[in-house]
């Protein structure tokens, strides 16, 4: 593969659970992947865990990250490692929000590109995200 120079302007953004995710590198290309992400106040996925790392860079505003047993807040400039299996998730903390989800090997893209495809309402139909994160090895701790 050549080196490969992408702006956040480049393809269309992902729609995931009321997000905005835009790929920042080429598909299959290399063994970690970055969304810029956006999104309302408050969005955000239900906690949950899957096979791979994630990483979030906070470039813009405040995120609010839940590491299984409380929450944290994430101001710009933070950087939030999440190990591979740890229950977590996050909340965007302001309206202004916006961070890079860097996602280590694994099959998140894909992931987001089904969610983006079949879960289309706010609020999302609870039952097509655990159909789709089953396919991909997450696990959503719902509450009850």
């Amino acid at each position: 593969m050549a080196v490969s120079v992408l702006t956040t302007t480049q393809g269309p953004a992902l729609n995931v659970l009321g997000e905005q995710l835009r790929p920042l590198t080429p598909a299959g290309a290399l063994s970690i992947e970055i969304f810029d992400t956006t999104g309302p106040e408050q969005a955000g996925p239900p906690p949950h865990r899957h096979p791979w790392d994630e990483i979030y860079v906070v470039l813009q505003g405040m995120l609010k990250v839940f590491d299984g047993d409380g929450w944290q807040q994430a101001k710009a400039g933070a950087c939030v490692c999440i190990p591979a299996g740890q229950v977590h998730a996050y909340r965007n903390g302001s309206p202004d929000c916006r961070f890079l989800t860097i996602e280590g090997p694994g099959h998140a893209r894909e992931f987001f590109v089904q969610l983006d495809a079949e879960v289309t309402t706010l609020p999302p139909d609870m039952n097509a995200v655990l159909a789709v994160a089953a396919r991909h090895g997450l696990e959503v701790m719902l509450p009850g």
